[in-house]
Parts: structure tokens; sequence; C-alpha cells
């Protein structure tokens, strides 16, 4: 029962693993782009960590979705593709997406709880 369950294990892992090391190295090429900095322009090694994160968490719970729209509404795209490049494709947006938190959290930066809340609703 134990070698079957750590087989198991490992299939997930295998088929998750890949998916999120794809969306990881599409968010690694953005880091070209658009560095993780902290307010006085050093390097932020926790918000780069927390933005590869975001990224394989990304393509895990998008990349299936991508690949099957693209399947619905370009077919011959999609089978020139293959799945890989899109689970890639689909964490990009978390790379964007953390940054922008990031930055919205820096200008914030020394505020308690209520004065976020209040920035919050006064920005929607």
């Amino acid at each position: 029962m134990a070698a079957e369950s750590a087989g198991g294990i490992a299939a997930v892992l295998k088929i998750y693993g890949l998916k999120a090391v794809l969306g990881m190295a599409g968010a690694a090429l953005l880091y070209i782009v658009l560095p993780p900095r902290n307010a006085d322009g050093s390097f932020n090694e926790m918000e780069f960590v927390v933005r590869l994160a975001c990224a394989g968490a990304f393509s895990i719970m998008f990349g299936d979705l991508g690949y099957s729209l693209l399947l619905q509404y370009a077919p011959a795209i999609a089978s020139v593709l293959g799945p890989k490049p899109v689970d890639l494709m689909v964490g990009a947006p978390a790379w964007w997406i953390t940054r922008a938190v990031a930055l919205w959290f820096q200008r914030r930066q020394g505020k308690d709880i209520a004065e976020l809340a209040r920035d919050v609703k006064e920005s929607i």
C-alpha cells in the first residue's frame, strides 16, 4: 500500500510540478523586463520568490483552461503549440499581478490595517 501511495504522489508531482516549473520559467523571463525591486532600488529576494511561486500556481490552476480555450477558438495554433507553451504563458500574468500588489504595499508601508482598508475602499 505504501508503494502505491508513493507512486501516486510521484505522478501528481510529475504532472503539476512540470506545470509549475513552466510557469516559473515564463515568469523568470519577465524578470528581465520588470525585476523585483524595493523602493530604494535594491533587489527584493522575497518578492522574487513569491512572484515565481505565484506564476507556478497560475500555471497549475489555469494552464489546462488556457489550452482548452485555445483548442476551442484557435485549433490550428493549439495543435502546433501543444499544452506546455500555454502553461508557460499562463504563468506570466501572475508576475505582473504580484508586482502590482507589491508596489501597492510598498507605497503604503507603515500604515495599519484600518488605513489599508480605507485606501482599498477609496480606490474602488
